[in-house]
């Protein structure tokens, strides 16, 4: 009669990877927010998620892939605050808060925004990094261009309104809030009341906008 052999002890937890590159990912977005992207390196990324280097190579072999993927974990978590806070809404005051949800009004956005300014300031001297930033401007970009799509149809703005063309407006005023609030020091109290105010008189004169189109045009974003 065959016997079968039976293994007692605990069965291994089934490891949910994602899971893993996500909190290393957040771990990495918090050292790049304090040091910067030079000053963050794989030992210090390690020692603030708990991980050892072995492991840390295991997901992300490499500091580029790492950087890589602590560029896109922001952009998820701008993403699930943006449908979270909206619930799926269109309209303009969705626009403003999925705006709103861009700028570095807390904590975690102001981590965010260090993270994306450093790597766009990275970008701008490593070819390398050209589309990896682009692709991140983009993903900004379409939550924007939808939902002034969305209030264009709805008639909350006028119908000559190019969607794209508004949205990269929008988007080029965030960048410039975002490195005011991120680098200046005021009071944030303050700031935080002014950059809502700046956005607000920027959407009004948007729904308010004249019927001739400009004529200069920024460059489309890559699909």
């Amino acid at each position: 009669m065959l016997v079968c052999q039976c293994y007692i002890g605990r069965v291994p937890k089934e490891i949910d990877h994602q899971a893993r590159r996500r909190e290393l990912a957040d771990a990495a977005c918090r050292v790049i927010a304090r040091n910067g992207l030079a000053g963050a390196t794989l030992a210090q990324v390690a020692e603030e998620s708990g991980w050892s280097i072995g492991s840390m190579r295991y997901y992300f072999p490499s500091k580029d892939e790492l950087v890589a993927s602590a560029l896109q974990r922001v952009g998820e978590r701008i993403d699930e605050r943006i449908r979270r806070r909206t619930a799926g809404g269109m309209s303009l005051a969705d626009l403003r808060t999925a705006a709103l949800e861009l700028l570095p009004l807390d904590t975690s956005r102001r981590e965010e925004s260090r993270v994306l300014l450093a790597f766009l300031a990275q970008a701008a001297v490593v070819p390398e990094l050209a589309a990896a930033a682009d692709d991140a401007a983009q993903r900004l970009h379409e939550p924007l261009t939808a939902r002034i799509a969305h209030a264009i149809q709805a008639g909350e703005l006028p119908a000559h309104l190019d969607p794209g063309h508004e949205a990269t407006r929008l988007q080029l005023l965030i960048y410039g809030l975002m490195v005011e609030l991120a680098t200046t020091t005021t009071p944030r109290p303050h700031l935080a009341k002014w950059a809502r105010a700046i956005l607000d008189e920027h959407i009004a004169a948007l729904a308010a906008a004249p019927a001739s189109p400009p004529e200069h045009h920024a460059p489309a974003r890559r699909p």
